[in-house]
């Protein structure tokens, strides 16, 4: 059994807790208007649309400056095999003064002067199939690099189109944290009122409170993750600060230009990454003939026209005409024949499954975006309706707890249903934009 001076102790300790905690609550009471205020700003220097954002990150992208330079000089590159079938032209001009003549007397020469000038030139009558198929290797390469060419862009688009989503989802995450704080901050001001009116105890505050507390950490987290992708935007279009993003007019799935059969033809037929394998493959097969054009020989027609003073210096050069046909055959070269033929046809074997690979892969991941297309697209309109069906739980479990018949447990746990399903449609919306934007980069064209 107790003694009366253990309760009456245990009984003004009670009552000092309550005490203190009804004084704390007080000093921790803060506007509403000052909870928001209290949250870093976000740094914006500019704002730009998604067209302007995809233009400017294509001109600062060193990849697309990289696959524009690699066009370049498969351009270069075939030009040089086309040349080969022309013939070769070469002038030449000397002037000698020596001492060394010839005892033999030449009318009209200067002893010791020699002027010259002459014009040469050559072609390749017979290659063995090695022009051509140089040519045919230029050819692929060129296609090959066009088509990384447009890959490349369509990736840069991706990445841009990404960066501009993600500045907009943080936007999105600012805007559904900040209503949770004011959300909280109403909750908090229901709780105190019936705290006073003596209807509610002072856990209800304390809830309300921790309410108000985590949404405001959410939506410092929200400022960060957006201004962490302003920077990251800024970077991405050559500026030296943070980007803020314009809203597009709507986030609302669109119709794709094409059916779902046809974006998978299209893809496996004509997206850049199977365009470039199989000119790869072609370039590869190409290279092998060059290879092995060299167990064939090699003719050349040459001849040039020296204009000279007759000099009587030796070694001086004549003038007239010559003309020559030689052809060159190496018969033993260490094997390098058998090598360049050898590792010319490991080459063109891997490019032939690597292309043959990347179409499979293509077909795959064009079903599989279509699919995750189509699965954003309903979920977009679930999350709307779960939107609507929490903020209409929130609305009638308010007027229940402002009434005394739900309690602050009841309300708290409809206000987190509701951040959680605003959260949930910027999430769907994000997750829709990203995954359209990646079956555009995989098959090179806006759908």
């Amino acid at each position: 059994m107790k003694s009366p001076f253990r309760i009456l102790t245990f009984a003004l300790a009670v009552a000092g807790l309550f005490a203190g905690s009804t004084s704390s609550l007080n000093a921790q009471a803060v506007p509403a208007r000052q909870v928001i205020d209290s949250v870093p700003a976000v740094r914006i220097d500019s704002v730009l649309d998604l067209s302007t954002i995809v233009e400017r990150a294509l001109a600062a992208s060193p990849s697309v400056r990289q696959a524009e330079a690699g066009l370049s000089n498969a351009r270069s590159g075939e030009r040089v095999a086309t040349g080969a079938y022309l013939p070769t032209l070469s002038a030449t001009s000397s002037a000698l003064r020596s001492d060394v003549v010839s005892p033999a007397t030449i009318p009209g020469a200067s002893s010791g002067n020699s002027y010259s000038a002459g014009l040469a030139s050559s072609v390749e009558l017979f290659t063995g199939g090695r022009r051509s198929a140089d040519r045919a290797r230029s050819r692929a390469d060129l296609q090959a690099a066009e088509a990384i060419d447009i890959a490349q862009r369509y990736q840069m688009t991706l990445v841009a189109e990404r960066a501009f989503y993600e500045v907009l989802r943080g936007g999105d995450l600012v805007t559904v944290a900040d209503a949770r704080v004011a959300r909280a901050q109403r909750g908090l001001r229901y709780a105190q009122d019936r705290v006073r009116a003596g209807t509610a105890t002072k856990s209800d505050e304390l809830r309300a409170r921790l309410e108000l507390t985590t949404g405001q950490q959410q939506s410092i987290a929200a400022r960060d993750t957006l201004q962490t992708g302003a920077y990251a935007l800024g970077r991405l279009v050559g500026a030296d600060g943070p980007i803020g993003v314009k809203r597009p007019a709507s986030l609302d799935p669109r119709a794709l230009a094409l059916s779902d059969s046809d974006i998978i033809h299209l893809a496996v037929g004509s997206a850049p990454a199977v365009q470039a394998s199989e000119a790869a493959a072609r370039a590869a097969d190409a290279a092998t003939r060059s290879a092995k054009s060299q167990y064939l020989p090699d003719i050349r027609l040459g001849g040039g026209y020296n204009w000279a003073t007759q000099s009587a210096i030796l070694g001086a050069v004549r003038p007239g005409w010559q003309l020559a046909l030689a052809t060159s055959f190496p018969l033993f070269n260490g094997f390098q024949r058998e090598d360049a033929v050898s590792r010319s046809l490991a080459a063109a074997d891997v490019s032939r499954v690597t292309a043959l690979d990347a179409t499979r892969q293509v077909r795959t991941e064009a079903s599989r975006l279509i699919s995750a297309l189509r699965f954003a697209e309903r979920n977009i309109a679930l999350a709307a309706d779960a939107v609507t069906a929490a903020q209409e739980d929130l609305r009638v479990q308010t007027e229940r707890y402002r009434a005394g018949i739900a309690t602050a447990l009841d309300r708290q746990s409809s206000e987190l249903a509701v951040t959680q399903a605003e959260l949930g449609l910027v999430a769907a919306r994000y997750n829709y934009q990203v995954t359209r934007a990646t079956l555009e980069a995989l098959v090179g064209r806006t759908l």
